[in-house]
């Protein structure tokens, strides 16, 4: 039987390979699209590590601060601002940072660690930003004031950045070289996802900035935590107090709730457009595949006929209408499977997660096999309808 068909699909080669093409890249965009799903479905469920709910950040335009850091003048002006922005009933923490979470910007540092390269995310904070983002210690400390006599600059880490560079050592109290001044681990934190929901797995170091000298550059975001029930209208009394403060800086505020929304549209933009696309695509190749199938009935209509003649009950016809269906799938998957079982060897699925490849590729089969069935339900119907006169009229 198999032989069969594979003769009457090569016979038709121009109308198979028609079919064969629109199912091949239907199952490659089912599957991108399964994969990606299931990947941003599996980070969107992993921990942040952080809170962003009574969080506001007010950028600070301090672009004037030279390569080396801010001038004494400016440094002491943001110290200012983070006490007077603490003192607030309304505010029950404050901080410091470089690049904080959800605002499109990173800082990234490769080093060479233990013969091999180790790349990570760092920004470097003040002492109240882990009680702002709400970080949960998980070895060691987090920053306090008597470390401004430190010889070494203090760093805490994330979880998955002191197990790639210690692996099963103790990784507080650990040293690592670096210029102008050394690090010393002092904390280990619960993993940073400093992207959000979206962004995969990251490895993180937090460097302390101190408050009595400024080295490197200076933070210009002021992250505020704000006390739960806090009135949307403080929000504008306390832009306003802090500008007066610091006149010389110009102050804007976001709540970070809306940067992660933002975050979120542009993350979720080409999923979703993809999405849209593969659903498209795969009404386009069901009207398509349904219309070709219809279309090679109604042509072999005497070769049909001549089978009913010939003793072929309705329900074979039937079957081998569509058995001609599921062969010409088959040869599309197994090309489509080809290709995507290169990807991971090529490295192009570095953002894809095995489990979430492997739900991509079964669920695309599924999709695939389920839609050419349905499409060919209704030509096969049609096969199995015909009679042998209808042969004999047949022009």
């Amino acid at each position: 039987m198999t032989r069969h068909l594979l003769k009457l699909v090569w016979n038709r080669k121009r109308a198979s390979a028609l079919i064969v093409a629109e199912i091949f890249f239907s199952f490659l965009v089912a599957f991108a699209v399964l994969a990606g799903a299931a990947t941003l479905l599996s980070d969107w469920r992993k921990p942040l590590g952080f809170d962003w709910r009574n969080v506001l950040v007010v950028e600070l335009d301090i672009s004037h601060q030279s390569r080396e850091g801010a001038s004494k003048e400016t440094h002491e002006a943001v110290m200012r601002l983070i006490d007077e922005a603490r003192a607030m009933p309304e505010v029950e923490a404050a901080g410091l940072a470089m690049t904080p979470p959800y605002a499109f910007s990173n800082e990234q540092f490769t080093r060479e660690w233990r013969g091999r390269d180790v790349s990570y995310l760092f920004d470097d904070v003040t002492d109240g930003y882990g009680d702002v983002m709400k970080l949960q210690v998980l070895k060691g400390r987090w920053f306090e004031p008597a470390d401004d006599a430190a010889v070494e600059v203090p760093v805490v880490l994330d979880e998955p950045l002191a197990r790639e560079l210690f692996g099963d050592e103790e990784a507080v109290g650990q040293a690592i070289d670096e210029q102008p001044k050394p690090l010393r681990v002092v904390g280990v934190v619960a993993p940073f996802r400093k992207d959000g929901e979206t962004s995969g797995p990251a490895q993180m170091m937090f460097r302390r900035y101190p408050r009595n000298a400024a080295y490197g550059r200076l933070g210009t975001s002021l992250v505020v935590r704000l006390r739960p029930g806090t009135a949307p209208a403080f929000e504008q009394r306390m832009l306003e107090h802090l500008q007066k403060v610091a006149p010389d800086i110009a102050l804007s505020l976001r709540g970070m709730e809306q940067m992660r929304e933002r975050m979120l549209r542009t993350r979720l933009a080409p999923l979703v457009v993809t999405g849209v696309i593969g659903t498209f695509l795969m009404v386009m190749v069901a009207l398509g595949l349904t219309g070709v199938l219809w279309q090679n009935v109604t042509r072999r209509t005497r070769e049909l006929g001549l089978r009913r003649a010939m003793g072929a009950s309705s329900g074979s016809v039937h079957r081998q209408v569509l058995a001609e269906v599921v062969l010409l799938t088959t040869i599309a998957v197994v090309i489509a499977s080809i290709v995507v079982v290169q990807l991971p060897i090529l490295g192009v699925m570095t953002l894809v997660t095995r489990p979430a490849f492997v739900f991509g590729f079964a669920g695309a089969l599924a999709a695939i096999y389920v839609l050419t069935v349905l499409c060919g339900l209704y030509p096969s119907w049609l096969a199995s309808r015909l009679q042998p006169a209808d042969a004999l009229r047949y022009e």
